[in-house]
Order: C-alpha cells, then sequence, then structure tokens
C-alpha cells in the first residue's frame, strides 16, 4: 500500500550557502588584492607568510570549536538517555496500570459469572417439589422450594426396590430418608428413588464448586474460600444433611466429596440431624472424612 503521507523538512540551508559564499568571495578577493598590490613574486610570499600565525589561530579556533561541539553532543546525549529512562518508567508505569485494570476485569467476569450461578442456583431450590405414588398410583405433590430437604429426609414416604427392604416390610413403605439409612445404611440410599428428587441440585453445586477451583482467576485458596463461604451460607441445616449423605454415597464419593473437604461445607452441619450410627452410614460417620474436615 502507498505510503501517501508527506515529509516536510524546514532545515533552513540559507546560512550555510550565504557563509560558503562569503568564504569563496574573501578567498578570491584576498587573491585579486594581493595580486593587484605586489607584483614581485617574493613580496607576495612574504605577504602571505604573515597570515601564517592567523591561519593557526584559526586552525586553534576550529579545533576549539569542534571540542566544545563534542562537548556540546555529549550533554545533548545525556539528556536524551534521561528522557528515554523517563520515557521508560512512564511506559512501565502505564503497564503496570494496565495489568491491574487487566486483572480488574477478570476478576469482575469471574464474579459476575460466580453471582450468576448462585442466583441460578437459588432458582433450582426454588423450583423443587417432592412427589410420591398413591397406592392408586397418582402422584401427590408433598413438598415445594427448600422445604423438599427437610420432608424428604423426616417425614416423606418412600418406597424401594430393594429386595431387603420388601422383605422386612411387606408394603415396602418407610417414613423418611432417616428410616431408610438407619435401617439400610448406603443400600437403602443408593436404592431409594428420594436422592433422584436432587439430582439436578447435586450437580450444580458441584459445578459452582468445581468453577471456584479451576477459576485462572482465582489463584489463591483464601480467595476460593471465600467464594465458596457464599455457597456455604446459602445452605439451610437440611441441605447439609443431605450434602453430607450424597458425598458419602456412590454418587457423590469420587466427585463432589473431595471438594466438600476442600472448602468445608460442612462446617455448618448439626450432627443431631444425622441418623444414627447404624448401618453402612454409620461407619462412614466415624470415618477420616468427618475428623479430617476443614475449620
Amino acid at each position: 500500500m502507498p505510503n501517501n503521507k508527506v515529509i516536510n523538512d524546514n532545515t533552513n540551508y540559507w546560512p550555510l550557502i550565504i557563509l560558503s559564499v562569503g568564504v569563496v568571495g574573501l578567498f578570491a578577493l584576498s587573491w585579486w588584492w594581493i595580486d593587484n598590490n605586489f607584483s614581485d613574486s617574493a613580496e607576495q610570499g612574504q605577504f602571505g607568510d604573515q597570515f601564517g600565525a592567523v591561519n593557526a589561530l584559526f586552525s586553534g579556533l576550529a579545533f576549539a570549536g569542534l571540542i566544545f561541539t563534542i562537548i556540546l553532543q555529549k550533554k545533548e546525549l545525556s539528556l536524551q538517555r534521561e528522557e528515554l529512562t523517563q520515557t521508560r518508567e512512564e511506559l512501565k508505569g502505564q503497564k503496570e496500570q494496565l495489568e491491574e485494570q487487566n486483572k480488574t476485569l477478570k476478576v469482575q467476569r469471574f464474579e459476575n459469572t460466580f453471582f450468576q450461578m448462585l442466583t441460578q442456583f437459588q432458582e433450582i431450590v426454588n423450583n423443587l417439589s417432592f412427589t410420591y405414588l398413591n397406592d392408586d398410583r397418582t402422584e401427590r405433590l408433598y413438598s415445594n422450594g427448600r422445604e423438599c430437604f427437610s420432608i424428604a429426609f423426616e417425614s416423606a414416604p418412600h418406597k424401594s426396590d430393594l429386595q431387603e427392604m420388601k422383605t422386612m416390610n411387606t408394603s415396602g413403605w418407610y417414613i423418611g430418608m432417616r428410616h431408610i439409612i438407619m435401617t439400610f445404611g448406603k443400600d437403602g440410599y443408593m436404592e431409594s428413588f428420594s436422592p433422584s428428587y436432587f439430582d439436578h441440585y447435586f450437580r450444580f453445586l458441584y459445578r459452582i464448586l468445581k468453577f471456584v477451583q479451576t477459576s485462572p482467576l482465582v489463584t489463591d485458596f483464601e480467595e476460593e474460600y471465600e467464594y465458596t463461604c457464599m455457597l456455604r451460607a446459602m445452605l439451610s441445616r437440611y441441605e447439609l444433611v443431605w450434602l453430607y449423605y450424597n458425598g458419602l454415597s456412590d454418587y457423590g464419593n469420587e466427585k463432589l466429596k473431595p471438594l466438600i473437604e476442600r472448602y468445608a461445607m460442612l462446617k455448618n452441619l448439626r450432627e443431631e440431624l444425622l441418623a444414627d450410627n447404624l448401618g453402612v452410614f454409620g461407619t462412614y460417620k466415624q470415618s477420616a472424612w468427618e475428623k479430617t474436615m476443614p475449620v
């Protein structure tokens, strides 16, 4: 692409031209004057020799001027170096400001996403509903919203296809997940249909924790912990109970449980709400997981 930019050179060459013409004119004039006033070549030579000292003087002045020019150039170069140093400092400051601004923008982007996820998480909780089938196979709404967690754990009727459960209870119905866990432990929890009501809830909770852990915008564990504390503060007491058992079950043992431990999500768990130490879950309750939860 042709460059149409016109470079204007405002350098004034007239003083140099005038000086050059003056020197040449003076030399020609002196040559003419000597040639016309001294006819004898010996006299002309003697007259010219008288100007030897003047030539030496001009040579010395020229050398002094050269030294002075070198000094000026050195001073100018020193000033240029100072200007370059100041320019580098300014650029460094601008770079640091840009980096700080970029960091702030990245944090804002992370927080926008994080708080949007918290809002969506709360919507998931609000939209929860717990239903069960009557004997005539009709569906009945038992609870909705956050109360689903307490109702499902304490008083909602449960039915399971676990053969042992059928053997012990011919009707196949059990009251509350607490009853099932106390009787059958982990197998009862895994075979019950009730945890499936909270599948979306636990998947999204895991996704929030994973987002905080893996985000390149949060590199300090204390910051990670502060963000997850906001999520923990949203959990009700029975949500923590369900989180406890889900983390110990096959559903959450591999992925969710390590994040529960990392961020002490069960810090505010009320142990009196847990099922008694019966069945498989009873042994888990005394496991190293509970003992090593962060404070």
